[in-house]
């Protein structure tokens, strides 16, 4: 059969599966075609010691004449079930393919097929530390021209806790000053103390890399990509905990006013003792105002905040690469802080730096990290498996709406590209574990249900927004769109 060379690299394959689903779905489409007019005498087969599936047909543009059409498109690393038929059929904007599996893609005895295991790994922290910590020291470079953001080299790595201390402090001494002699108050002091910013130490959360402003080199903290507005700090609760989102958080951008009184009530039991609500009183006057900005939960990880952890009184400065301008990160700053760090700290996005001074080393700890996968991450985190979860994604400055997330499933596996009418070497492709998601900007839809909200940059938000509309073009426009959203899909 004659190839047409009209077809290469022209039509797009994308596979699809699901956990726990012993079928593989294979979409082909072409933006100009119409399978179901123009594909007559349509057949597929499988090339398996190449590893590809043959898709032959012969178009209506031959005019009688007895060319055809053959695309080859590359399988990944499957368990196919050869007993199994091939079925496909032509649709009016794709050809749809379905191929049996002896197993399902997530299966242990699969995942021992995978080569490229790096690309397939979750984003550990307790990985990072150690690695870090076996490294010896390393300095911190910007990912994109590969500049030295460092002074001195980073010695000492430890893990940023990402929960509230004083409530678990409490669930496991009491809320109550008189228990364990006020035990409670005196951990989390020892807590702030020991996980304060300090010259030399390196804290790491699922996100980010959190440095003392003492070992950044002077521009990097003159690179402000937005300067937030001003705050009225107003009156901070001392020893206050987090509090709730409550019904107007969503009026009010979702920020939350940790100014009110929180602890208006005293327990009965403490009125007899005044020796240890004194003592109480006491240890949480130690705490400085960022300390407490800490404990309550206003300085935790800005890649992607919730709600709760948004407060008033602490706007985030965004940071740029002093060579190429590309972000970096952020820092947390209030009243009388003069646009410097509040805690002394800037957290450095894992996305957009690196541990070696050559872009895409080995020797790179951070290189597995993207901006896609993070958010990924956090956004299957918040989650919590929740079917049809929906999330609205906000300006962290600004506090207004981006775009809308509902997951629609967060274990499916993915794999597209180009095909090819070539006869090329079998493929060692393999699928990419992915979530998909209806996908919405707030400018042509009307939010109607939200499960939660987060805050992001609107650099980071903008780039997403791109990510998603470009993912959701991997699809036939048939299966593009859902409940007037698109459907896309998202790497973890």
């Amino acid at each position: 059969m004659e190839q047409n060379p009209k077809t290469e690299r022209k039509w797009r394959y994308t596979w699809e599966a699901q956990s726990h689903s012993p079928n593989l779905r294979l979409f082909l489409f072409d933006s100009e075609a119409n399978p179901k007019n123009h594909c007559k005498s349509l057949n597929v087969s499988i090339i398996l010691e190449k590893s590809q599936l043959l898709v032959t047909w012969i178009g209506s543009e031959a005019n009688g004449r007895e060319d055809g059409v053959s695309l080859r498109v590359p399988v990944p690393r499957v368990l196919l079930d050869a007993e199994s038929p091939v079925k496909f059929r032509a649709l009016d904007d794709h050809i749809e393919v379905r191929l049996a599996l002896l197993l399902p893609v997530d299966h242990p005895l699969v995942s021992e097929l995978v080569t490229d295991r790096e690309k397939s790994a979750p984003l550990v922290m307790d990985y990072d530390v150690k690695v870090l910590t076996l490294m010896g020291g390393v300095h911190l470079h910007c990912r994109k021209c590969s500049v030295r953001l460092t002074k001195r080299v980073i010695f000492e790595f430890s893990e940023m806790p990402s929960v509230n201390w004083r409530e678990s402090a409490d669930n496991w001494f009491g809320t109550c000053c008189c228990s364990f002699g006020g035990i409670s108050e005196k951990m989390v002091v020892k807590y702030t103390n020991s996980y304060a910013c300090s010259s030399g130490l390196c804290l790491l959360s699922a996100t980010t890399v959190l440095l003392s402003e003492d070992d950044l080199i002077e521009c990097v903290l003159s690179d402000k990509i937005g300067v937030g507005r001003g705050c009225d700090l107003g009156r901070v609760e001392l020893g206050s905990g987090r509090s709730e989102v409550d019904t107007e958080s969503h009026e009010n951008g979702g920020e939350v006013d940790d100014s009110r009184d929180k602890a208006s009530s005293v327990p009965e039991c403490c009125v007899h003792d005044s020796f240890s609500s004194s003592e109480s009183f006491q240890l949480d006057q130690k705490l400085t105002l960022d300390k407490k900005f800490l404990l309550d939960g206003f300085l935790e990880d800005v890649f992607m905040a919730k709600a709760s952890n948004v407060s008033k009184n602490v706007e985030w400065i965004e940071l740029a690469c002093p060579e190429c301008s590309s972000p970096l990160g952020a820092y947390p700053s209030g009243c009388g802080s003069n646009d410097k760090p509040i805690d002394g700290g800037v957290r450095l996005f894992k996305c957009y730096v690196s541990t070696s001074s050559a872009n895409g080393e080995s020797s790179d700890v951070f290189r597995k990290y993207t901006l896609e996968r993070m958010f990924t991450n956090q956004l299957v985190e918040c989650a919590k498996e929740e079917l049809s979860f929906h999330v609205l994604v906000k300006d962290l400055t600004t506090k207004s709406p981006l775009f809308q997330i509902i997951i629609l499933n967060p274990n499916s596996w993915s794999l597209t590209g180009l095909c090819s009418s070539r006869d090329e070497v079998g493929s060692t492709l393999e699928l990419s574990p992915i979530v998909k998601v209806l996908f919405s900007d707030c400018k042509s839809s009307l939010v109607k249900k939200v499960d939660e909200e987060v805050y992001i940059s609107k650099g980071q938000g903008e780039e997403l927004i791109e990510l998603l509309t470009n993912a959701s073009k991997f699809l036939p426009s048939s299966c593009a769109y859902l409940q007037s959203s698109l459907v896309s899909s998202l790497h973890l």
